[in-house]
């Protein structure tokens, strides 16, 4: 229990948790995780919890169902940096006369790992924190999958740069691919998504012009990018940006691997939107005209559908 407290703290964006009797077990589950999935969370031996209380310089919240109810204390109280307090067995009555408020999450029995969770998300204003920039692996929200980023597999800006220079990325095509990346950085930031991937995604969604120019360079730098052992979400995002995305059915008109390569993942309609709005509205409207009249209805359509998907988000 006292683990599944810590994880709780951990994951609604506290810092530390204080604990009367420090437990090994505990301490090195909670440190194994941070060290994968990042922050600075730890675990802190507090024998004297009386003075940890008393000295303590903000508010203190004990956690009780004979507290005043949660609802009416959101509305009424600021609090600054809690000390929130989950007894795990029965609690010394000398904490609810220390601290500053005695609140119940409901007033039913259940438990302080669920009575924490509540609250914490009512003191963040219900916004779980989820970017921790020293994370090594990161799981992303996804509809009917597993999305897990690994992030040793995902090259930095800098070593995208290299990479790019590396294989022989002439100037045009280099300032154009900074172009889509400080359009990325923007739909990143309004929109969500990894920055991490998506920053990989903008400087080499175009690497496979390297090599050819044609409607498979998409695919061309799909290729190369899984030569290299990083992320299949990269890979996927390259492979994916290409106009409004390509259908099975227009793949095999084209010659192209038999497979849909439309963008899925918000990552994915990221890099492929910047593509096209890189230039800004007159060229983006271009691209459609001639997307168009060369016969890409449904790429066009898609190119469209995308800008309406960033106008609603």
């Amino acid at each position: 229990m006292t683990t599944h407290v810590a994880l709780t703290a951990r994951a609604f964006d506290a810092d530390k948790m204080f604990i009367t009797d420090k437990d090994s077990r505990v301490e090195k589950t909670i440190n194994d995780v941070t060290d994968r999935f990042g922050g600075d969370f730890e675990i802190v031996e507090k024998r004297d919890w009386k003075g940890l209380i008393s000295d303590w310089k903000g508010d203190v919240v004990h956690l009780t169902m004979y507290g005043e109810d949660i609802d009416g204390f959101f509305g009424s109280v600021a609090l600054k940096d809690p000390l929130i307090i989950v007894g795990a067995e029965k609690v010394p009555g000398d904490v609810y006369r220390m601290s500053d408020y005695n609140v119940a999450v409901g007033n039913q029995p259940h438990s302080e790992v669920a009575a924490l969770a509540i609250f914490m998300d009512r003191f963040n204003e219900r916004k779980v924190k989820r970017d921790y920039p020293d994370a090594r692996i990161s799981v992303m929200p996804c509809k009917g999958k597993k999305r897990i980023l690994d992030y040793s597999k995902i090259p930095t800006i800098d070593e995208c740069y290299g990479f790019c220079v590396e294989k022989g990325m002439d100037e045009d095509l280099m300032k154009h691919t900074l172009s889509v990346l400080e359009r990325a950085f923007i739909l990143q930031y309004e929109h969500g998504g990894d920055l991490k991937l998506v920053i990989a995604g903008a400087m080499l969604h175009d690497i496979g012009r390297t090599i050819s120019h044609g409607p498979d360079h998409g695919v061309v730098g799909a290729k190369i990018v899984r030569e290299q052992g990083w992320d299949e979400e990269l890979a996927k995002i390259v492979e994916r940006h290409v106009g409004g995305g390509i259908s099975k059915e227009e793949a095999e008109e084209q010659g192209l691997p038999s497979k849909d390569m439309i963008p899925e993942t918000i990552e994915e309609k990221i890099v492929c939107h910047a593509d096209n709005t890189a230039g800004g509205r007159e060229r983006f409207e271009e691209l459609i005209h001639r997307t168009r009249s060369a016969g890409y209805q449904n790429s066009a359509d898609r190119m469209d559908e995308l800008a309406e998907f960033f106008k609603k988000k």
